[in-house]
């Protein structure tokens, strides 16, 4: 499976600036580390090497290794839903394209990056047993849902459609879900352009009335 990578951001002047650059360094590295190694493997040790940062380092901005792992998935999450709302918010385009953009959004950068599927998939495995990464998880998937329900609604009402728009909100991220775990584990040897294709059978499904 090609790998797309994270976009590594320029290194600021600012002290701030260098600061949020020095976090969001280790986000990054987090993410990277638990995709390649899993959560237990994925040691403060590793992580540091590929932040290219020291330990201490880790020890300035997050109080332990759970916490750093919460805020990077919580980043990612955090960054993949403000794209989510502003293709939403585009008045531009007609309800049924804001949908398929947004479900589209989700294979492609900077939503997309194959360490970053394979952490989610760690993430989501974790949080069978540990409440603290279930928590942003079920958040996450709740406000990608919350987003697209008022297009479903709005496109509803245009097309005169009986459909449950919340049914067909949930049933889209829950296919999402379910793609990127195929593309995360490569069990399926599913490529993102076949993802997109899923989707978009689905929402068109969707404007099928019998």
């Amino acid at each position: 499976m090609p790998a797309a990578t994270l976009p590594i951001r320029k290194p600021p002047r600012r002290q701030a600036e260098i600061r949020e650059f020095r976090r969001q360094s280790l986000l990054r590295a987090a993410l990277i580390t638990v995709g390649k190694y899993d959560i237990e493997a994925a040691t403060v040790a590793r992580i540091c090497a590929e932040a290219g940062a020291s330990r201490g380092l880790i020890a300035h901005y997050f109080s332990s290794k759970e916490e750093l792992l919460v805020s990077a998935i919580g980043s990612l999450f955090g960054e993949a839903q403000t794209l989510k709302v502003a293709i939403a918010n585009d008045a531009t385009l007609d309800p049924i394209e804001r949908i398929r953009r947004i479900a589209h959004s989700s294979f492609k950068a900077p939503i997309y990056a194959w360490e970053v599927a394979a952490a989610w998939q760690a993430f989501t495995n974790a949080s069978r047993h540990n409440s603290v990464y279930r928590e942003p998880i079920r958040a996450s998937t709740q406000n990608s849902v919350n987003t697209v329900i008022p297009l479903f609604t709005l496109l509803a009402e245009q097309q005169r459609l009986r459909i449950g728009v919340n049914e067909a909100a949930m049933g889209l991220f829950m296919l999402i879900d379910g793609l990127w775990n195929s593309l995360a584990t490569g069990k399926d040897e599913l490529q993102t352009s076949q993802a997109i294709s899923f989707c978009n059978t689905y929402i068109e499904g969707c404007l099928r009335q019998d």
